[in-house]
Order: C-alpha cells, then sequence, then structure tokens
C-alpha cells in the first residue's frame, strides 16, 4: 500500500525556541461522518524532532476497534478490541463483543455494525511512522446501530506545549494548526517559523487552524445531503 508523507521544515532559530519552551508536535487524522456523536483523538505526539521533521502513514492501513470506555474530554480510548479493515468493508460486531469483516460497505466508507445488546465506542486506528496503530477518532455505537465513516487522506498538525497522550479526546485546539490534504499526491512539505506561524506557499491543499478552533468541528467533516460520506 503506498505512503503518505508531510514533511515539516523549521529553521534553526525557530527549532531552538520550540525546544526550548518544551513544545511537542500533535497529529490528529480528519474522518468524514454524519454521526454527530464523533469526535477527533490524539493520533500521535512528536517529542523529539530536528529542522527537517517527516511524518509519514499509509492512508489505507486501518484497524476498527470497539471499547467499554465512554468518550470524555481529556480522557483516553483504550482499544478493547480491534480488526484490520479496508474501507469498502463493513465490521461485524457480535453480541459478545467479537469482530468480523465482509465486503458490503460503498466504496471509500467504512461501517462499524453492532448486534450487541451492549453500547460500546467505535472508531478507526491506523499507525503514524513507526508507532503502533493508535484511535485517531471515536464514535457511540448503540446496540443494533451502524456508524457510518470514511477516513480522509489529510493531516492535521499542531504545537503545543501541553502534554496529551494518543487516543485521548482534545476538545480544543491548543495553538495554530494546519489541516493538510494529500488528495492523490503522496508527498506534501509545509514550513513553520515560531513568529509566522504555518507556511505553504498558499497552496489550496492547506487550511490554517485557530487557536482555540474546535476540533470536532474542524476535523469531523460533513458528507453533506444525499451521501452516506464525502466522495
Amino acid at each position: 500500500m503506498p505512503a503518505q508523507s508531510l514533511t515539516i521544515s523549521v529553521s534553526s532559530g525557530t527549532l531552538s525556541a520550540l525546544q526550548q519552551s518544551g513544545f511537542h508536535l500533535y497529529a490528529f487524522r480528519p474522518v468524514t461522518s454524519s454521526n454527530k456523536s464523533g469526535v477527533p483523538l490524539v493520533w500521535g505526539r512528536i517529542d523529539t524532532y530536528l529542522e527537517t521533521i517527516p511524518l509519514t502513514f499509509t492512508s489505507e492501513a486501518l484497524c476498527a476497534y470497539i471499547s467499554t470506555d465512554a468518550v470524555a474530554v481529556d480522557a483516553a480510548i483504550t482499544m478493547g478490541a480491534s480488526i484490520a479493515v479496508s474501507v469498502g468493508q463493513v465490521v461485524s460486531v457480535a453480541a459478545g463483543g467479537g469482530l468480523t469483516v465482509a465486503s458490503g460497505a460503498p466504496t471509500g466508507d467504512v461501517y462499524i455494525a453492532s448486534a450487541a445488546s451492549a453500547s460500546y465506542t467505535c472508531g478507526l486506528a491506523a499507525a503514524l511512522g513507526a508507532a503502533s496503530a493508535q484511535p485517531f477518532c471515536a464514535f457511540a455505537l448503540f446496540p443494533q446501530v451502524a456508524v457510518t465513516m470514511q477516513p480522509v487522506d489529510a493531516i492535521f498538525v499542531m504545537w503545543a506545549t501541553s502534554i496529551f497522550d494518543p487516543a485521548v479526546y482534545m476538545q480544543q485546539s491548543l495553538g495554530p494548526g494546519l489541516l493538510v490534504g494529500f488528495g492523490s499526491a503522496a508527498q506534501r512539505a509545509v514550513s513553520y517559523d515560531i513568529a509566522a506561524g504555518w507556511q505553504a506557499g498558499g497552496a489550496s491543499w492547506a487550511q490554517l487552524v485557530a487557536s482555540g478552533a474546535d476540533l470536532a468541528a474542524a476535523l469531523l467533516l460533513d458528507p453533506g445531503h444525499n451521501h452516506p460520506v464525502m466522495r
């Protein structure tokens, strides 16, 4: 499966300022769904970095998961059961919480359908770089209900001094962030300056997200009318 990579460049002066102040680089992955219970989770936190920071992931390498943890601000979601899944597939949750995968979802979509009597939290997970797969979104999964979602070929990055662990629901952006879309591209390159902020040369695939922004509103995308998810 092809990998996608975002390269972030910083000057020596910015690097020194970031390191001295104790900044961490956070990564999130957007998802499209009409289900309003969804929230984004911290996908990755980079604590050690140099002037060139590569963030690499394989967009199609996904896991679906369920959890007994309830979604709460500043709280982590621990995957209780997970299974590899591809877009265009349906993940079925059995009465006892077991997971199976079969074809049947529209192209680009993942369905998580519950036949259980218990409520769960569900979502998608993926690996960022060499790290293990981490959840990047969470939805309420009620008994006998299906949640529809589509991973977006994009990544959101943000600098912050606060320490949040992967799989935690961060409600608001802790600093100015940048949402980078890949489309059909395998690579994107941007820069960050401690005084001027994010720079992408005015590219249409890069969107600034203000500090304090509601991350669910920024990273949980609405498919619009007459579509199960965005095409």
